[in-house]
């Protein structure tokens, strides 16, 4: 898959940019459900090499069918910050571009 293109397709732990990897540059986050019957809980959050973490979304749940967009501040120093995301719920079906 396209970097910057993740199907999350079950109830995991993701890492979207590693640390020390490329992609700190962020501009947006779209984030969405495509699953025709369950919600999905996630959190979204910056992890440091002490696996501290500091959230930008926890427990959100989107809907069936439900998209957000994250556009604001979204970019973070990659060389200390990783992206990591939650999915949790029956048979989550998540979609998540990264521009």
């Amino acid at each position: 898959m396209e970097q910057g293109l993740t199907n999350i397709e079950s109830a995991t732990t993701t890492t979207l940019i590693p640390i020390y990897g490329s992609g700190g540059s962020v501009s947006s986050i779209r984030l969405t459900n495509y699953s025709a019957s369950n919600a999905v809980t996630i959190d979204l959050y910056l992890e440091d090499a002490a696996a501290a973490k500091s959230y930008m979304l926890n427990d959100l749940v989107i809907p069936v069918g439900g998209s957000l967009l994250l556009d604001e501040h979204m970019s973070f120093d990659n060389s200390v910050l990783g992206l990591k995301i939650v999915t949790v719920g029956t048979s989550p079906l998540l979609s998540v571009i990264i521009k």
